[in-house]
């Protein structure tokens, strides 16, 4: 058996006590449970997400990756490959 400690706001504690209690599970419950489903997983039980970037997914910046796919797809563009350009056929 180990010991694992980590700093979360004491909002975030005082929130996550709550839900777990309301199911029945202590801290040291649902903890072990996500460690358990990491393993099984290898991974994450869960998707991240980033936020919504309203840079990325702004009108402006979709219009000018919609008009580049379409140069690219047109045989007007180029693709990167690592430090080489190659012209779309």
């Amino acid at each position: 058996m180990t010991t694992i400690s980590a700093k979360i706001e004491d909002s975030d504690k005082d929130s996550f006590e709550n839900i777990i209690s309301s199911i029945g599970l202590n801290v040291t419950t649902a903890i072990t449970a996500f460690v358990k489903a990491v393993i099984r997983e290898n991974g994450l039980p869960f998707e991240l997400k980033a936020k919504d970037d309203p840079y990325i997914y702004s009108e402006e910046n979709l219009k000018y990756l919609r008009q580049a796919i379409a140069q690219v797809e047109g045989g007007k563009g180029q693709v990167q490959c690592g430090t080489h350009y190659h012209q779309e056929k």
